[in-house]
């Protein structure tokens, strides 16, 4: 099969896979969990099930100090914006913090541009913003923001800056280190750290329902593992432009799914907004198969 088909249909699993995340989170996840434990667990979670896939291979791998730096460093920032993330959640539904958090999307295609010379990521000019103005207009309500308002939007846009710094990061290492790899390592961060933060504020899990473990398992499979190590080879094989920009329809499928598992508000503008940036995606992906960008 072609590396940029290939690349594609990971960058789509991955969107799906991070669409269904939050809704697992916010159906089965109960608020009195801390969150620096339960980052950490679902880490861990994701770490279990990578395990068995890294070790057979595991002779082969040539990974430097510097990688593994590296690999820590996104492991850090992708955690921190797990709380902040799961925070946004409680505070705004499942589909407001999606639809604010994926603006990551322009910042990991500047950088991309800048950092790594990605010359597609100029592309990010003309159809990111067309994206995302399809994500403002699901977004937007009309009425005048609040301070809560502000502070639950800063909140939700925290994950947006890191996400795109630990992307571009992502795509460094994918030239040399092996995809599967980098998940395994970085959810073995994530859980090491966020766990021992949390260790002792994991009362909390013993009250789960068998429907909040089975969402708590589900939302770090679906983070780290069908998310994050399809999202690798999405940036291995067609880069950042491509792999980002098709993200852009997560917010639109975790709206509509929130809509109808979580009862949460669906309208018109909602609608809209999910033509606007569905067709700039479908017109960057036609484009990019006639090698037009």
């Amino acid at each position: 099969m072609d590396e940029v088909l290939i690349g594609i249909l990971a960058a789509m699993i991955a969107t799906i896979s991070w669409s269904l995340a939050p809704i697992t989170i916010k159906l089965g996840i109960k608020s009195d969990i801390d969150l620096i434990a339960l980052t950490g667990v679902r880490g861990l979670v994701a770490f279990i099930l990578l395990i068995p896939f890294c070790i057979p291979n595991i002779l082969t791998y040539n990974l430097s100090y510097y990688d593994v730096i590296l690999i820590l460093i996104s492991s850090i920032l992708i955690g921190i914006s797990d709380l902040f993330y799961i925070e946004a959640i409680k505070r705004l539904g499942s589909w407001k913090a999606i639809l604010i958090a994926y603006q990551y999307i322009l910042i990991a295609q500047i950088l991309a541009y800048l950092l790594l010379n990605e010359v597609r990521g100029i592309y990010a000019v003309f159809f990111t913003p067309i994206a995302l103005l399809g994500i403002y207009i699901a977004l937007s309500g009309g009425e005048s923001l609040t301070t809560k308002d502000k502070i639950n939007f800063l909140i939700a846009y925290t994950p947006a800056i890191f996400w795109g710094v630990a992307t571009v990061i992502s795509k460094y290492l994918t030239s040399t280190v092996d995809a599967v790899l980098i998940a395994t390592l970085r959810a073995f961060f994530i859980a090491l750290i966020f766990m021992s933060l949390g260790i002792r504020r994991m009362r909390g899990f013993s009250n789960l329902s068998r429907f909040g473990l089975l969402s708590l398992l589900a939302s770090g499979f679906f983070t780290h593992v069908g998310g994050f190590l399809t999202f690798l080879y999405a940036l291995k094989f067609v880069g950042t432009f491509i792999s980002t920009l098709t993200n852009s329809i997560g917010p639109l499928i975790t709206q509509f799914l929130a809509s109808r598992l979580s009862k949460e508000g669906l309208n018109p503008r909602h609608i809209v907004g999910a033509l606007v940036t569905t067709s700039s995606i479908v017109l960057a992906l036609m484009l990019n198969m006639f090698n037009i960008v």
